[in-house]
Parts: structure tokens; C-alpha cells; sequence
């Protein structure tokens, strides 16, 4: 009767695969934990308004593309409430994607125009 007695390779094959099978979950947790982060971030900055007080300029698209310098393509009047989609801290400015009324999306530079934001953002 023969003793089957397990290889060299073999072991070395399942210490491999079990290092790699951990990485992979070990990573897999770090991600997933990142975009729940982001995702309550986005959640959170979707409770807020920009309530205008008096004329603004719209700048086109998102403030991450256009930044603190963007190009504007409408002006919002007062007494205009927008959704806020989602709140942007530069280096420079903050900005502040809205939904008009229309349909369309543009943001929002906070010391361009007159708005506040409810609840108000905090402060550093």
C-alpha cells in the first residue's frame, strides 16, 4: 500500500493561492469601505440647498471640470431654491453642483453671486 504523501508544489501551490485569495479580500474590504464613505458623502451633501439672494452666474457642467474659473452660461435670479448634487472644496473655491429648474446641471461658486446654503456648510 503506497502513502500518498502531499508535494512540495502542492503545498507551495495553496500557500500561494491562500496569500493571494486573502489579498484579494483584504483589498476587495478596503474598497468597498471607501465607496460607502463616498457614497454617505454624496448622500450627505444631497440634504443641502442653494437658496439664492440675489443674482448668480451658473457656470456649465460640474465644478470638477470647470473649477473656480468655469463658463458661465446662465445667471439664476433671486428667490431661486436649486438641489445641491454634490459640494466641492478646491484649492482655491468651493463649488457647488445644482439642479436648475429646467433640467439641466451647472454649479455654483461660493463668492461669485449672492447665495446661502441650507443647512449652512461648515466652517474651517
Amino acid at each position: 500500500m503506497q502513502h500518498l504523501t502531499p508535494s512540495m508544489d502542492g503545498i507551495q501551490f495553496k500557500r500561494s493561492l491562500a496569500f493571494i485569495v486573502g489579498a484579494v479580500a483584504s483589498v476587495s474590504v478596503v474598497c468597498m469601505l471607501l465607496s460607502l464613505l463616498w457614497l454617505r458623502d454624496v448622500r450627505n451633501d444631497r440634504a443641502h440647498t442653494v437658496n439664492v439672494n440675489g443674482a448668480t452666474p451658473i457656470f456649465v457642467g460640474s465644478g470638477s471640470d470647470g473649477g473656480c474659473h468655469g463658463t458661465q452660461f446662465t445667471t439664476i435670479q433671486q428667490g431661486e431654491r436649486l438641489p445641491v448634487r454634490r459640494i466641492r472644496y478646491l484649492k482655491g473655491c468651493a463649488v457647488i453642483d445644482v439642479a436648475l429648474p429646467n433640467g439641466q446641471q451647472g454649479y455654483v461658486v461660493l463668492g461669485i453671486g449672492d447665495v446661502s446654503v441650507n443647512p449652512p456648510l461648515p466652517t474651517i
